[in-house]
């Protein structure tokens, strides 16, 4: 193999994550045959569309050296679902997401813990991402998770032109640096 995958299934936590309907979840390694069901997660989040289209969704699934989704699934379908990628001396959360039925439910929470733990395997300093200015329930959870605020970056998303809030995590308390303080760009 050329390019090994950035991640192994070995990696991932055994057990199940139990939710409060009494269900529980599993989490795998997304492939390229989860194409549908990442399209769908987000079809059922974002009022009918699917901010990642199918060509990037299948690109980055598969990159497997330099980036990974990882999969949600009850029993009967997949529910959940977070793309991670590869960034120098970090990973970044390209996408996150829990179909509605399931939200508020810990699922995402276990998703960004299962990256915080990945991100410690492969020797990463930060976990690093972008969320909507607007979407405070997202922001309240990331903050829960001790990601900091960072700058804001203007006009960031295409759709709308909403600006999008840099959140880090830092597996390295020493090294602050530039999240000390919001600030915006352009």
């Amino acid at each position: 193999m050329l390019f090994p995958p950035l991640i192994r299934q070995e990696m991932l936590p055994e057990e199940s994550y139990p939710l409060n309907n009494g269900e529980s979840i599993q989490l795998r390694i997304a492939d390229e045959s989860d194409l549908e069901d990442i399209i769908l997660i987000q079809e059922a989040c974002y009022q009918g569309k699917a901010p990642w289209g199918r060509m990037a969704v299948n690109n980055e699934l598969r990159n497997k050296h330099t980036a990974f989704f990882l999969m949600a699934h009850t029993a009967q379908a997949a529910v959940a679902f977070i793309g991670i990628s590869k960034r120098n001396d970090s990973l970044h959360v390209t996408n996150i997401a829990t179909i509605p039925t399931y939200q508020k439910q810990g699922i995402a929470t276990f998703l960004i813990q299962t990256v915080m733990d990945l991100a410690k395997q492969l020797k990463r300093r930060r976990i690093t991402l972008e969320v909507r200015m607007s979407n405070e329930t997202a922001k309240s959870l990331y903050r829960k998770l001790e990601f900091r605020d960072g700058r804001i970056k203007r006009n960031y998303y295409h759709s709308d032109g909403e600006d999008a809030l840099d959140m880090i995590y830092l597996l390295d308390e020493n090294e602050m640096g530039e999240y000390n303080e919001p600030q915006s760009f352009k």
